[in-house]
């Protein structure tokens, strides 16, 4: 809507929600809803701020109807926009809803609101169009007060927290509610369970579950060189200068730490600008990298340094060349590389930091973080640094720190130098003051834990253990030679076929399988059950860790599954008496006749090959007439933009896609309008066939055209045009004006 244009508003009604007429008002405009029809009027005078005043102008306008009440609704949003607007709707007896800024992506907005105590229902997303509903109802009253709505939620969500701290031993109580409650909501969602104080009951009875969550829960975001304008930054204004000050004296060692360093990639990143710049360096220099993490086979896989090909997207060809070597269709970083890293498992929030650092990267970490924790882990990092060390934080982590013992380097990027201790002192509450009596606790409670009566293991993709639980001393063998964490290279020989195989189901169907009768010791007759569970470690995607359980029969008895039943023979269909000698001999025939498979496409693919090739030759060809033609295409439009013919072409839905400079004495045109439909644009003056016009040329193809007169003494001569491609289908209209106001003063 441009130019004052209006659009009729249908009032809330029982039983159903407004309808509204297709509209999209300019982004200079500011929408009110005046007598049920939508106003525009420009943003220039009115004493308004484009993109931060239009949801509380519309709100103040809706609060002036008088019947039916008002009702506005507050959804996810920074800031305080709406907070004035619904206090309007209030005012004046309207309904406020707001969205639970629990389940808000940004609840500085829904939080505004509710803590001005001006609203009446607080509710999820998927709750509120029923609460729309039920608003439009005569019947409906208005709710008294709320009481604090969050108390039922916090206290499950507090317990849950403290459940993982204690099984698992991760520390989340300084994590913000929001984000941790989206990853339990999807856990939920894969588990079939809808109320969270039930979730919490199945967190306390199954450890399976329990460790699921919390591998999945932490946020593991991370690539290789992420946010590609810091590096250059960060290389020219931190890393250079500390090899500077390394040079004069030679034996200092930098150090740096990437706390939260999940998978390792900005680890490795930092390690290889160190490296490019001790090439070119006329000193040598030493460094070493410390990158942690809460979660333990984070830091097992970090420390391997494999990666696929995807990971690798942002790290350059000769970065990939020098720092990365191919095997089995990944890549790992070598190992001069790797030993400049060393990799331990630290709990940020909870554990002591390291010191005497030169630099620290902690990038998207804080902005999961409640205020307070987030001043008591910048005090840790403060403390962490020497005098004179960095500290990177990343663009999203903007903190007045220039005020608190650092210099800034680069605002942008919030790269600061420590210049002097922090001001601002610790929360009281930080953990970090009983860290030892905490660090005691924590291994007791990982000790009592890992002592149950299954012994189990958890293994990656690759097969690896990441992570032994209980006592498999009876189970698991080391073999002379190269030690391997393979599990079936340490499992009895007689188990390795069944269990490879039956691996490879539990990652392909993403369901538990149990293996029976596998005989531990074929001299004494003793079996054993071994029990796979799948386990993700991130949200929405396929399970990437299995958990193996080992089930003696005299405990299976005792032993249930996720769902409470009783591990039972029937659960698989592979049982004791498959022979695996037989099953080996037809994948060997299977294997050969999908060589001879491979052998033939091979040969289709080099036919492919010889008909792409001149397919290629083709496509040159008509790559250099299709050049030619751009450009004169080109030389077009700079003719018709430079002369003073009004042109405008409409797609068939009549949306706006090209214009002539001259256009805009019919139409107020910008270059924002390109992409807009031509309903939306009000011309200069009259026209009123201009639109019945425009669908009668794309129905019958021909074309049509008009006199207009604008009311002071110009005419024009309108023309519309269909265009037709070249496999005959109408693909818009071209519409022209010529001034012919000379020619109709003759005439006349």
């Amino acid at each position: 809507m441009r130019n004052g244009r209006t659009c009729r508003f249908s009032p809330l009604s029982a039983g159903r929600l407004p309808r509204l007429e297709p509209s999209i008002p300019s982004p200079d405009d500011i929408l009110t809803l005046e007598d049920n029809l939508f106003q525009t009027r420009p943003l220039e005078g009115g004493g308004r701020r484009p993109g931060i005043d239009t949801i509380d102008c519309f709100l103040e306008s809706l609060a002036l109807r008088t019947a039916p009440p008002p009702v506005a609704v507050i959804l996810s949003g920074t800031g305080m926009d709406g907070t004035a607007g619904a206090t309007f709707i209030r005012q004046a007896g309207g309904i406020v809803i707001v969205q639970d800024p629990l389940t808000a992506l940004h609840d500085a907005m829904p939080n505004a609101v509710i803590q001005r105590r001006i609203h009446d229902h607080v509710l999820p997303a998927g709750a509120i169009g029923r609460q729309l509903l039920a608003c439009a109802d005569p019947a409906y009253e208005r709710p008294t007060p709320p009481a604090d709505w969050s108390n039922s939620t916090s206290t499950t969500l507090a317990h849950i927290v403290e459940l993982i701290r204690r099984r698992a031993g991760f520390n989340l109580s300084g994590y913000k509610p929001s984000p941790l409650l989206w990853r339990i909501q999807q856990r939920m969602d894969m588990r079939k369970v809808w109320s969270l104080e039930d979730y919490a009951s199945l967190l306390a009875d199954d450890p399976v579950e329990l460790e699921a969550l919390a591998r999945g829960i932490s946020i593991h975001v991370t690539e290789f060189f992420r946010d590609a304008d810091a590096w250059p930054v960060l290389r020219t204004n931190v890393l250079e200068p500390l090899v500077a000050q390394a040079g004069a004296g030679a034996e200092r060692i930098l150090r740096v730490w990437t706390p939260a360093c999940a998978t390792g990639e900005e680890a490795f990143s930092i390690a290889m600008l160190f490296d490019e710049i001790a090439r070119e360096a006329a000193e040598p220099f030493d460094f070493q990298i410390f990158a942690t993490d809460a979660a333990p086979e984070l830091i097992a896989s970090a420390s391997l340094g494999q990666f696929n090909a995807r990971s690798l997207a942002g790290v350059s060809t000769a970065r990939r060349g020098r720092y990365f070597y191919q095997v089995d269709a990944s890549f790992r970083v070598k190992r001069f590389l790797r030993e400049k890293l060393v990799f331990a498992p630290q709990d940020l929030i909870s554990d002591p930091p390291l010191s005497g650092l030169d630099l620290v990267t902690c990038r998207n970490l804080l902005i999961y973080l409640e205020l307070e924790t987030v001043w008591d882990v910048l005090f840790s990092l403060n403390t962490s640094l020497r005098m004179g060390g960095y500290l990177l934080l990343g663009r999203s982590e903007a903190y007045p720190l220039d005020e608190q013992g650092f210099e800034i380097v680069s605002r942008k990027w919030n790269i600061y130098r420590k210049v002097g201790p922090m001001r601002k002192e610790p929360h009281t509450t930080v953990r970090r003051v009983a860290s030892d009596e905490e660090r005691l606790a924590k291994l007791a409670l990982r000790l009592a834990y890992e002592q149950f009566d299954v012994p189990s293991v958890l293994i990656d993709e690759d097969r690896s253990i990441l992570r032994i639980y209980g006592d498999t001393k009876d189970v698991l063998r080391f073999a002379a030679g190269e030690p391997s964490l393979r599990i079936t290279d340490l499992v009895p020989k007689q188990w390795e076929a069944s269990l490879q195989h039956a691996i490879q189901r539990v990652f392909a169907n993403q369901e538990p399988i149990t293996l029976e009768c596998m005989k531990l010791d074929a001299a004494e007759n003793i079996t054993m059950r071994v029990r796979l569970t799948p386990l993700q470690t991130s949200f929405g995607a396929a399970c990437d860790r299995v958990l193996v359980s080992f089930v003696r029969e005299q405990d299976a008895a005792d032993v249930f599954e996720a769902d409470g039943t009783l591990l039972m023979p029937g659960d698989l269909d592979i049982a004791e008496s498959v022979d695996w000698k037989s099953k080996a001999r037809v994948s060997r025939e299977e294997l050969e006749a999908s060589r001879e498979e491979l052998q033939a496409l091979n040969e289709e693919l080099r036919a492919s090959n010889e008909q792409l090739n001149r397919s290629n030759g083709d496509l040159n060809v008509a790559n250099v007439a299709l050049q030619e033609n751009i450009e004169q295409l080109a030389m077009q439009s700079r003719v018709l933009s430079s002369g003073a013919v009004m042109t405008m072409f409409l797609d068939p839905d009549l949306r706006l896609r090209w214009f002539t400079p001259s256009m805009r004495d019919v139409f107020p045109l910008t270059s924002r309008d390109t992409g807009r439909n031509i309903a939306d644009l009000v011309s200069k003056f009259p026209d009123a066939a201009f639109y019945t016009d425009i669908h009668a040329v794309l129905r019958a193809s021909e074309p049509r055209e008009a006199i207009i007169r604008d009311g002071h003494d110009h005419t024009f001569l309108r023309k519309i045009y269909p265009y037709v491609s070249d496999t005959e289908t109408i693909s818009g209209v071209a519409v022209t004006f010529v001034d012919i106001s000379d020619h109709a003063a003759r005439t006349l």
